[in-house]
């Protein structure tokens, strides 16, 4: 009997692939203190794996800022490129000896992040793999953000595979849960130094890509 596999890996980014969170979190933070506002660190940390229209309507109006959304978006993205070029972003330990591992063995693998398009290719870029994936899909691609399954779907059919044989790795709560809202199996990266997510939902959790196989991440258990 043929050993059931899953076909296509579909991989969030943030925290997945690159290790780019501090990047982000400074950029909201040096945002803020332009406005005069100042927050904690951990305050961030509801937004992980969120899209970046929900990330700034949510601070717009907790912390009553004045200008329209998609001005702090622009100037969000603005602010985080410049302190990628000045100090550089680094990949999740492994996630790139992962990615090309896989690759090499011919299976489909997209990006599917709630970050825009420009952001994802310019991180992509600078980590040396913007050529590996065959598809990438945006949260501007997408009416609604994680939770919502609707990215990984999306991703999905870029990929020409259903839903059911997609394997996702992710590391947020409302990432996990869109992939198993999506019907596919989830694989929950919890690196021991990042922020903590309940990613309880996840089919299984590890901590560690190099000890992840490309033929027991593609096993179908049944």
């Amino acid at each position: 009997m043929k050993e059931k596999k899953y076909l296509a890996v579909i991989f969030d980014k943030d925290g997945v692939i690159a290790d780019s969170e501090y990047c982000n979190v400074m950029a909201k933070h040096i945002q803020l203190k332009q406005a005069g506002i100042t927050v904690d660190w951990h305050y961030h940390d509801q937004f992980l794996g969120t899209t970046h229209e929900y990330m700034w309507t949510v601070m717009k109006e907790e912390l009553h800022l004045p200008e329209e959304i998609d001005y702090y978006i622009k100037q969000w993205s603005e602010v985080r490129k410049e302190l990628i070029e000045k100090e550089g972003i680094r990949a999740m330990p492994g996630s790139i000896d992962l990615i090309k591992r896989i690759k090499s063995e011919g299976i489909p693998i997209a990006v599917a992040s709630s970050s825009n398009v420009a952001d994802i290719e310019a991180d992509l870029r600078a980590l040396g793999i913007e050529d590996i994936f065959d598809t990438v899909i945006s949260g501007e691609h997408c009416q609604k953000g994680k939770p919502d399954p609707e990215i990984f779907l999306k991703a999905a059919k870029a990929l020409g595979v259903e839903p059911k044989n997609c394997v996702v790795i992710e590391d947020s709560t409302s990432g996990v849960a869109a992939a198993k809202a999506a019907g596919m199996k989830c694989i929950g990266f919890a690196h021991p130094d990042a922020v903590k997510q309940d990613i309880h939902l996840a089919d299984e959790i590890i901590t560690d890509f190099d000890k992840l196989s490309v033929e027991h991440l593609m096993a179908k258990n049944n």
